[in-house]
């Protein structure tokens, strides 16, 4: 195995509860273009000896060296504290991160490391899986998430890693400590990974907005983020329409005329897919589902905001 200092870049991958999509990252990785000298994979996982063993024994990164996996305790696990883990057992003086549900292109990570320079963060674009679909994350983005940015190990340590305190968008918290360290971003747009889109029933996905309430604690933690929200209130555009929507909703009974708050809402959604015709039929059809989930989604900032003590909508 090498030693650390013989090791340019380290990859390094959380993994809680999704083992079938951690195989396919894996199997994305040992297609990667950069020589295998000059990198390593950290896994830092929940899943115990028996499943680890599956998963980790037999996989050709593993035969080549590469890959390493680190047991996390289960209880204690959380995005930001693997990464902390992993990063801290990495090897390379480059870490750069992805998730598990990702599916990097061959050439992903040569051309992360070829778009570095000192002092810099390099992010990466990151497109939805399946291929048909828009493009997500253009760099350089705003959000710097973690799963397709390069940070230099040195400046990890510098700034203490990621905030384990943070539960949603300690990424984006990182990325703004490392600029305010004075760190550069750099794009690398063709530094490609394909992030997984999960069909959801309707229900799970109102469920699943819970994990949302903790994005009003990173804007009480980074201020400045508030710039970037619609009148320094609502998070993203679509949720001050559809609250809108709510309204004019509430009211078309007495006052007809009143559907027409419905409409900024509407024509947000209608390119969601993008511009062709059959992607604005579908938006169609699914912007009802979709206005109930921003509904949703207010109501889980407006807990956040009871919770935090400051109002993010």
């Amino acid at each position: 195995m090498p030693s650390r200092n013989d090791v340019e870049a380290s990859v390094v991958v959380p993994s809680h509860a999704r083992a079938w999509r951690l195989r396919v990252l894996l199997d994305a990785l040992a297609e990667q273009t950069l020589p295998r000298d000059r990198w390593e994979v950290v896994v830092p996982h929940t899943y115990g000896s028996e499943l680890g063993e599956v998963l980790f024994a037999g996989h050709e990164l593993t035969r080549a060296g590469v890959l390493r996996p680190v047991a996390i305790d289960p209880s204690s696990a959380g995005a930001s504290r693997q990464r902390n883990a992993g990063w801290r057992a990495a090897r390379g003086r480059l870490i750069a991160f992805t998730d598990d549900d990702c599916r990097p292109a061959p050439e992903w990570l040569e051309r992360l490391v070829a778009r570095h320079v000192h002092g810099a963060i390099v992010q990466g674009a990151t497109c939805p899986d399946p291929l048909d679909e828009h493009l997500w994350a253009e760099p350089p983005d705003r959000y710097m998430q973690t799963c397709n940015v390069l940070y230099e190990r040195a400046l990890l340590e510098r700034i203490g890693g990621l905030d384990e305190r943070i539960l949603t968008g300690e990424d984006v918290d990182l990325s703004i400590r490392a600029r305010d360290a004075g760190c550069q971003v750099v794009a690398a747009p063709d530094a490609v990974t394909y992030h997984a889109v999960d069909a959801m029933p309707l229900l799970e996905k109102i469920n699943s907005q819970h994990k949302w309430r903790h994005l009003v604690y990173l804007v009480k933690r980074q201020p400045r983020l508030r710039q970037y929200c619609e009148w320094g209130l609502f998070y993203k555009p679509e949720h001050s329409r559809a609250l809108l929507a709510l309204l004019a909703l509430s009211n078309a009974r007495r006052r007809p005329w009143a559907l027409l708050g419905v409409l900024p809402y509407a024509s947000l959604e209608r390119w969601r897919h993008g511009p062709d015709r059959r992607a604005q039929l579908r938006a169609i059809r699914e912007t009802p589902g979709h206005w109930v989930v921003e509904i949703a989604e207010v109501g889980t900032f407006l807990l956040g905001s009871l919770r935090y003590r400051t109002l993010v909508l």
